[in-house]
């Protein structure tokens, strides 16, 4: 996994993941990260609502056939 610490110093960034920004594609009714219009991330379920911009799977925990 390649990341970078922001400009601000605030978080860490990947550098080879980005949200999913087709929001048709998110499961509904399951938890999910959630990227919000203003730029903050949750772990949520999505039910629709135009305040989420974008989407990526939870990460799982780590075993053998992780990177």
């Amino acid at each position: 996994m390649n990341y970078k610490v922001n400009n601000d110093r605030t978080a860490v960034v990947s550098t080879d993941y980005c949200f999913n920004d087709d929001m048709g594609a998110c499961p509904r009714g399951i938890k999910v990260l959630l990227l919000g219009a203003g730029g903050v991330a949750a772990i949520a379920e999505y039910h629709g609502s135009a305040f989420w911009v974008g989407w990526f799977p939870l990460p799982k925990r780590k075993k053998n056939d992780c990177k």
